[in-house]
């Protein structure tokens, strides 16, 4: 084999970057002998996708019925841009044999949504490294990174408010009504992040003559994603993302409990800059009851963000003094960016020129105070780390690939998580 290193590195170890940041990165091969090359391409591209199918059944002009499956697709495209690490101006080049390091570097738009991975639908950002080889078919090395949109739950107006919901149910029983269950759900605020518990307080009143078999509180996760062709759709995903079980209450007893969700690594609420995929989260109270009757049920809407409430804030866990996997969230400057990672074992034998980060199309001048360079407005909040989303790989691979596309292409979103003290 000819090429027998080809890996993309990039200069943040986690992968994880913020809307108007700068992307770098190396691109290393290494060869078993000389090659003959066009140049090396570097592709940068962020976009959003749906898709799904449906059966629909369609009157023929006979009257019969048929049944059609119909492919509902959204496209959404925030950048692409491409350029030459080497070459690419016509002629024809020789890499000799050996070690090559080639960097590279771009800087991403400032309004990006966060990335996503989803059943029918993802946000996701790439890069694409190409060996364009005359006569021959092209190596191509694909990554995805992560990038994060700032949810400051200290801007979003209905994160602080205190949640107090009360419902209630007669029963009847033989022509007899009972008296009421009462179910009352409480929160201390709306607005969380990762790594924060939810405390769920359920207070269960129950004047009826029905027993209360099961109370349970979920967390919930649902995703909406809008199709635009070939006309316009929706289609709903609800996942339960965590659960809390209440204990049983008898008739004409009462029972108050406070239990903790505790947040998973999860995308922020709302996806906002993006239009084809919404998101949102909740959470929902069950009290199932004895006999043929109904559940008494109750939900009420959480925020999810990036940078944690100041008026409620629960003591945070003492910073790793390693670091540990510390990235900086909005507000901090991340550490592995502008940090150099230790001298590769390939050394280059061309010189180590770095093209010129070229603004990525969309993109602006950044003047948003909110943005992660900028000096941190909530100095007391220690930085998240990074975390794997809980739903694990999904494949990145696209139409655009070709069957020699390689890479990891089993790719993981990454989310802050902040580090609070158990109580």
């Amino acid at each position: 084999m000819g090429l027998t290193v080809f890996q993309i590195v990039f200069d943040s170890a986690s992968e994880t970057y913020y809307p108007g940041q700068t992307i770098s990165g190396r691109v290393l091969l290494s060869l078993a002998s000389p090659k003959t090359i066009r140049g090396i391409l570097i592709k940068f591209k962020g976009e959003a996708n749906v898709q799904w199918t449906e059966t629909e059944s369609r009157k023929n002009s006979d009257g019969t019925t048929e049944e059609h499956t119909v492919y509902f697709q959204g496209n959404e495209k925030y950048f692409e841009s491409k350029y030459h690490l080497v070459g690419g101006h016509g002629d024809q080049m020789v890499l000799s044999e050996g070690e090559h390091c080639f960097p590279f570097s771009t800087v991403l738009p400032t309004k990006l949504p966060s990335s996503f991975e989803g059943e029918f639908g993802h946000i996701r950002y790439t890069v694409k490294a190409v060996v364009d080889r005359p006569w021959k078919f092209d190596h191509e090395l694909k990554s995805a990174f992560t990038v994060i949109s700032a949810v400051d739950l200290n801007n979003c107006a209905t994160a602080k408010n205190p949640l107090k919901q009360e419902v209630e149910k007669r029963f009847c029983c033989l022509c007899c009504e009972s008296g009421p269950l009462t179910m009352v759900l409480s929160l201390p605020v709306t607005g969380y992040v990762p790594g924060q518990d939810i405390p769920v307080t359920v207070e269960i009143d129950n004047a009826s003559n029905v027993y209360v078999t099961d109370v349970k509180c979920k967390l919930k996760q649902l995703i909406t994603f809008i199709a635009t062709s070939p006309y316009g759709s929706s289609r709903e995903e609800e996942i339960t993302l965590a659960e809390v079980v209440f204990d049983s209450v008898q008739p004409g007893g009462s029972n108050t409990a406070t239990q903790k969700i505790t947040i998973p690594p999860l995308p922020p609420s709302d996806l906002d800059n993006c239009e084809i995929i919404d998101l949102a989260y909740y959470l929902k109270v069950v009290a199932e009851v004895s006999g043929c009757h109904s559940a008494l049920k109750t939900s009420a809407p959480v925020v999810l963000g990036t940078i944690p409430l100041i008026s409620y804030q629960p003591a945070f866990a003492p910073v790793p003094k390693d670091g540990g996997d510390m990235c900086g969230g909005v507000g901090w400057t991340v550490p592995s960016i502008g940090r150099e990672l230790p001298p590769p074992d390939v050394q280059p034998n061309i010189p180590q020129t770095v093209p010129s980060a070229p603004q990525l199309d969309g993109g602006e001048e950044c003047e948003d105070p909110s943005m992660p360079f900028h000096e941190p407005p909530y100095p007391d909040i220690p930085p998240p780390t990074f975390a794997e989303s809980i739903f694990g790989p999904k494949n990145i691979q696209d139409a655009e690939d070709s069957q020699y596309t390689r890479g990891n292409l089993n790719y993981v979103p990454r989310y802050p998580v902040y580090n609070f003290v158990s109580k």
